[in-house]
């Protein structure tokens, strides 16, 4: 299949293209890809929803069976099976690198790598369907969004545009699987931008809104009547103004805390359980006795979050039958801190113990249960009566934006998938208020936390455009060496090989470089009878004071630059031996084409 594809390509995409870029342009090509990437990606996103809730049906038939023990069975045994086939198809379809995170595809978008296997397509969707819809504790999100994203690599690819074009269309995907997923195409855009794309234009909206638009009707054509979640709200009073801010900051404490536990039970598993099988087994084993306790945690959580919309969170109690017996209010006080306290950690451990799946859902279905905590709290204590569905969303929201750090996303998003268009004004406030609180404290989001720690990815823009290429693509070969042996006598023999240059390097008989030396020092010396023989490029060369490998970024080069107050530095190969300067002149130059570049959409 692969040699025919690429036979096809040689012999008529290629022409097609040549001729079409000849007539209309290079950019005209992209609106219709965009248009042809949305279709693919609603159609992927569809058919995942759809085993997804297919799985959840026979779960859900499985669970109305009348046996206690064969419930306890159920319970503990299907979202290990779930864990266990999605692990297996990992291992056998996804590849050695094989990514449950978006972290690496927002690190090789940072650095504008727009490479991605043919495989990611369909590895993911099958991922993801068994491990979710069996009852493992994550979205769907993730999955969709890398999908989304291999399509729009693999057709751009396949259509031979050039990198600008498959930067901007791996957003098209990304952006056309949110919408087509959660029905939701303007978030889908202000996701793709605020989360994966490094750098964007204005001219870049309108393929991914064209992109978006399309999923969107691809989707509601598969499912016409169906929506995630649907709340109906009341208008949004006044006097409850106040308490918005309140919940956002409590969101963003929230936020906070998933992050961090998310990144802390994920090292302990490293630490504890050292092989991919022992985290199948323990974490697996863990993870089904957490889901057997408490089966509000299992799956995407979204008909728990709509009891919540509807007023019957009193129901949510027939889910645990081990509270049994317990007073209506202990009950809900207990439901409530397991889906704020265990459900990143029933998340963590569905993808790291071998499932897959997204952090999307997680955040939203505890964001849920904040916001109706803080208004039922609000409301005990009688000082005034907070319309509580409202809170729920707004929740969502500021959970949603402190975890992601995607705070416009996080605004149309929800109001998009719950219908909450009379709530922008608290959205927007409850959003700002737990992004600008969580930044205070968890400088990252739960996407860039670990790249960042790494020092692979940085928010600043300008350092994130020179991480993005090594040294070795700005090296300037054109050098003359020096021996270190020579006399000032012999420097006039190659006096004419030394215009044009600065700095010469004085290497060893291997090609080691032992220092350098300036041309401002051998000027006064080179035509002085008194050092013609006495004086030695040994005696000039000085150590070099930074030592470059070409494996090194450009960001590590220019910060070594201003930090010793030169501008130039050599840099070495892999073997360790001399290849060239680097100096700041030249790398401007590239970071001049590189933002050139990134505008040309």
């Amino acid at each position: 299949m692969g040699r025919f594809l690429l036979r096809l390509r040689r012999r008529s995409v290629r022409k097609l293209g040549e001729a079409w870029q000849r007539r209309l342009g290079a950019r005209s090509r992209v609106v219709p890809l965009a248009m042809l990437i949305g279709v693919a990606a609603a159609v992927a996103a569809a058919g995942l929803h759809w085993a997804v809730l297919k799985l959840e049906a026979l779960s859900l038939l499985l669970e109305s069976g009348d046996s206690r023990v064969g419930w306890w069975v159920f319970l503990l045994a299907l979202p290990l099976t779930g864990v266990v086939l999605s692990f297996l198809i990992q291992r056998h379809l996804g590849g050695a690198r094989y990514a449950k995170s978006l972290s690496p595809l927002i690190l090789a978008l940072n650095r504008r790598k727009t490479r991605i296997p043919f495989r990611e397509v369909f590895n993911h969707l099958l991922s993801s369907a068994l491990s979710v819809g069996l009852g493992g504790s994550a979205g769907l999100e993730a999955p969709s969004v890398l999908t989304g994203a291999a399509i729009g690599a693999n057709a751009s690819g396949f259509f031979g545009l050039d990198r600008r074009a498959r930067l901007l269309l791996i957003g098209c995907g990304a952006a056309a699987a949110i919408s087509a997923i959660f029905g939701s195409p303007v978030g889908g855009v202000l996701f793709a931008v605020e989360v994966l794309l490094p750098r964007f234009s204005v001219g870049a909206l309108a393929p991914m809104l064209i992109s978006s638009a399309v999923a969107m009707v691809i989707s509601r054509t598969f499912f016409p009547h169906e929506q995630v979640l649907l709340a109906i709200n009341e208008p949004w009073r006044g006097d409850a103004i106040p308490f918005y801010f309140l919940c956002g900051l409590l969101c963003a404490a929230v936020g906070v805390f998933v992050i961090r536990h998310v990144y802390w039970l994920t090292e302990q598993l490293k630490k504890r359980l050292t092989t991919p099988y022992r985290k199948l087994c323990g974490g697996g084993a863990v993870l089904a006795l957490m889901l057997a306790l408490f089966p509000i945690l299992r799956g995407q959580g979204y008909r728990m979050v709509a009891m919540l919309f509807s007023g019957r969170e009193e129901q949510l109690g027939r889910f645990v039958p081990l509270l049994d017996g317990l007073p209506p209010a202990a009950v809900l006080t207990v439901l409530v801190l397991a889906a704020v306290l265990l459900k990143p950690a029933a998340s963590a451990l569905t993808v790291e113990s071998g499932g897959d799946g997204g952090i999307f859902a997680p955040a939203m279905f505890i964001g849920a249960f904040t916001g109706f905590a803080f208004a039922r709290l609000v409301n005990l204590t009688g000082v005034i009566a907070l319309q509580e569905p409202n809170f729920v969303v707004v929740g969502m929201c500021g959970v949603f934006s402190a975890v992601l750090r995607a705070p416009l996303t996080g605004v149309f998003l929800i109001a998009e998938v719950t219908g909450s268009y009379l709530l922008l004004v608290p959205l927007m406030i409850v959003s700002s208020v737990a992004w600008a609180a969580a930044r205070r404290f968890e400088p990252h989001s739960i996407y860039r936390k670990a790249l960042a720690e790494a020092g692979l990815l940085s928010d600043d823009s300008d350092r994130s455009m020179l991480q993005t290429l090594s040294v070795r693509v700005c090296v300037d070969h054109r050098f003359t060496p020096l021996d270190p042996r020579w006399t000032m006598v012999r420097m006039r023999d190659v006096g004419t090989e030394l215009s044009g240059s600065e700095v010469f390097p004085v290497l060893d008989g291997e090609g080691g470089l032992l220092g350098v030396v300036k041309l401002e020092q051998l000027k006064p010396v080179l035509f002085d009878p008194a050092f013609a023989e006495s004086l030695l490029v040994f005696d000039l060369m000085e150590p070099p004071r930074c030592l470059l490998s070409e494996d090194d970024d450009l960001d590590r080069a220019m910060s070594a630059l201003e930090r010793y107050h030169t501008d130039i530095l050599p840099v070495l190969d892999r073997t360790g031996k001399f290849m060239g300067f680097v100096s700041a002149e030249d790398i401007f130059r590239l970071y001049r084409g590189m933002v050139r570049e990134g505008d040309g959409y």
